[in-house]
Order: structure tokens, then C-alpha cells, then sequence
């Protein structure tokens, strides 16, 4: 429910390519999504604060306990504390990439949603069948110094951990970059950072461990790798990355 036609034209574009996901409608003012949202019953709201007629956090306030899951949309930082307080399932900043999108729809919780999670799950399914067998394999070897095995098209890859650039942990699986690879292998972040060395690796936030040879530099709370990819530095980790990147003279 967004009052900018270039935000919903966004989400728009963004929900299309995700095959579960389907739009119920859009809202130009907080009465509309009020009305709409009583009406269609939707399993996911995306809400931006700047509203007219009222402001997207007092809209929740109207809402029934049992609401549908939601995700703030704002181009403000400084709401995302209060953001919190209203249980939100997550707060995209604008201008918001698909990547960033799909991460937060994938936040959805159980209990919330089941008929995202009817959908989602034969997805999940679907590629935790493709990646277990090599997680297995890979575990049976175990993961050491020198390299993991990965299974990518009936294929077994020899992966040196230094090869890897960053880690993203989605759920119970993990998604591995290297160069312009991606591999996908069903794996806790817990885990495989333990696994992982970590004069080599850095865990910057909950969903991000990235290889410290791969970063380009820090503004903010933000790091930009060597390839461009912005990853966030999460306010818990902030302090430690800063302390070993500074030991390390990064």
C-alpha cells in the first residue's frame, strides 16, 4: 500500500517474477488500504509510512491481532526502531532490489501465512531435493581447510573456501558465491561458520558472512565487495567487523 505510483509500479514488477506470490490490490490512501485489506484478506502487506490521511504505523494500530504479515517500505531509516515495536516482519529502505524483496517475503512467518507457506514449501522442497544430496556428500567428506564438495547438475565441485566470497543464509539452506557462481547447499550459518576460518571470514550480520578479500570498503553500515554487491552490516556484529578489519588493516 504505497502513495508513490513509481514504488508500486516497483513491487508490482517484483511480485510478477515470484511464482507464489500474487496481487490482491493496491491502495493510494490509508482508508483505501484500510478497506482493502478488511475486504481481500491478503496473506502479505507491503505498507509505506508516508500516507495520506494517516501514517502507515497508524493504520496497524487499526488493524485486528491476527493481521496479515507485514512489510514497512520507507525511504526514512530513522522509523525502522519504530518499525520494530509494531512487529513487523521486515523494513526495506528505498530504492528496494529485487534481492532485498525476496528476502523479506521469504521472512514470512508460519503461523501467519499458510497459504504462502502451502506455495513456498514445494518450492523449498523442490531445492532442498536438489541440494541434499550434495550436502551430505559434502558433510560425509567434511569441510576442511583446503576445499567442500558441492553437487551442481549431477556434477561434484571442488570448492576452496577462499574461493568463496560471501555466504547468505536463507533458512535452513545457505546460497555460496564465488566468482560468477552461485551455489545453493542445505546447511545452517551457524554451521558452516564453523567450519570456516575465521582469519578469512567475517559474519557481518545475521544473514552474511563474507570473505575479508572481497571487500572493497565500508560507509555506514554498509559493505561494498570487489564485484559491487552491497551487503549490511548488522548493529550487534558492527563493532567486531570494525575492530577486525582494522587489525587486520583492511
Amino acid at each position: 500500500m504505497d502513495d508513490e505510483a513509481d514504488a508500486r509500479r516497483l513491487i508490482e514488477k517484483y511480485v510478477q517474477k515470484v511464482p507464489f506470490l500474487e496481487i490482491a490490490g493496491f491502495a493510494e490512501s490509508a482508508t483505501d488500504a484500510l478497506y482493502l485489506i478488511r475486504e481481500m484478506k491478503p496473506d502479505i502487506i507491503f505498507l509505506d509510512i508516508e500516507m495520506p490521511e494517516m501514517t502507515g504505523f497508524e493504520l496497524l494500530k487499526l488493524l485486528p491481532a491476527a493481521r496479515p504479515a507485514v512489510i514497512m517500505i520507507t525511504a526514512d531509516p530513522s522509523y525502522a526502531l519504530e518499525g520494530y515495536e509494531h512487529e513487523l516482519t521486515d523494513y526495506l529502505l528505498k530504492p528496494v532490489s529485487f534481492e532485498r524483496f525476496l528476502k523479506a517475503v521469504n521472512k514470512v512467518d508460519n503461523a501467519r501465512v499458510p497459504k504462502y507457506l502451502q506455495a513456498t514449501n514445494e518450492s523449498v522442497r523442490e531445492l532442498g531435493s536438489q541440494a541434499k544430496q550434495s550436502t551430505e556428500q559434502a558433510e560425509a567428506a567434511g569441510f576442511t581447510s583446503d576445499f567442500l564438495l558441492l553437487k551442481e547438475n549431477k556434477k561434484l565441485i571442488k570448492v576452496s573456501p577462499g574461493e568463496i566470497h560471501f555466504i547468505e543464509g536463507m533458512r535452513d539452506y545457505l546460497k555460496l558465491y564465488w566468482s560468477d557462481r552461485v551455489a545453493v547447499i542445505h546447511m545452517t550459518m551457524s554451521k558452516i561458520e564453523e567450519a570456516l576460518s575465521p582469519s578469512q571470514f567475517l559474519r557481518v550480520n545475521r544473514s552474511y558472512i563474507v570473505n575479508k578479500k572481497v571487500i572493497r570498503e565500508i560507509e555506514g553500515n554498509e559493505i561494498t565487495t570487489n564485484s559491487g554487491r552491497k551487503i549490511p552490516i548488522g548493529i550487534t556484529y558492527r563493532a567486531n567487523v570494525l575492530a577486525v578489519l582494522q587489525k587486520n588493516r583492511i
